[in-house]
């Protein structure tokens, strides 16, 4: 089974610097440079169920493309919107939980009343990531494309950007890791998603594979796997 997934989304999915990435792990083997929440998920809820699994870790549009083009059974993690779900099946159990918020600088004028107050503000984007349909309808914002999370901070601090469109989990992860955590403001959420395992549609082992999955994470939550993982990663934080 093909899987692919993404980089620079720690503590979801994190790449080790040295190690390699990519590789076949059978049951009770793990990456040596792939690590985090999301992938310890999806690794021991496929391991339970006997699989083995394929991996391939790039930046998220390359992975995304990987999937459509049928070079990969499955993507994780992948928020829901109307148009992925015309193209992908989507396990029934998450994988992990996204919220959506804007980081401004601390002097940042902006007066949140919703994505209506970007109107006409330059907003940085990770590059191919989900923000929600209201994020997608907000056609009087103008989306600039970024490559990493690193870049859209430098951006910001720059000026060249008015804000930055995150998810919080991820991007209050870098911040910390970063040591810039007191450098900015966020707006309030304005959308959440869950992220799943997807597969095309078109994909004939499709609900083969993401059955299997929600199989083994009901497993791994009754055998408690699942909570040492959101204790190593998360604390008390929700997934």
């Amino acid at each position: 089974m093909k899987i692919a997934t993404l980089e620079d989304y720690a503590p979801y999915c994190l790449t080790v610097e040295g190690y390699e990435t990519d590789g076949i792990f059978p049951p009770n083997s793990d990456s040596m440079g792939l690590r985090g929440y999301s992938w310890d998920v999806v690794r021991e809820s496929f391991h339970e169920m006997g699989y083995t699994i394929d991996l391939t870790v790039s930046p998220w549009a390359r992975a995304m493309l990987y999937l459509k083009n049928g070079q990969t059974d499955l993507l994780f993690p992948t928020g829901k919107n109307t148009q992925r779900q015309k193209t992908f099946y989507y396990s029934q159990e998450p994988v992990n939980h996204a919220d959506f918020l804007i980081y401004v600088l601390k002097d940042s004028p902006i007066e949140w009343n919703g994505l209506e107050s970007l109107k006409g503000l330059k907003i940085g984007l990770k590059r191919g990531f989900n923000y929600g349909d209201k994020w997608a309808a907000a056609a009087n914002i103008i989306k600039l494309d970024i490559g990493t999370i690193s870049n859209g901070f430098k951006m910001l601090d720059l000026r060249r950007i008015d804000g930055f469109v995150g998810y919080e989990i991820n991007w209050d992860y870098f911040l910390q890791k970063a040591g810039w955590e007191t450098k900015y403001r966020k707006l309030p959420v304005f959308d959440s998603t869950m992220e799943h395992v997807v597969a095309l549609k078109s994909n004939p082992r499709a609900l083969e594979l993401l059955n299997s999955f929600d199989a083994g994470k009901r497993k791994i939550i009754q055998n408690g796997t699942l909570q040492k993982i959101k204790e190593k990663w998360l604390g008390n934080k929700p997934e």
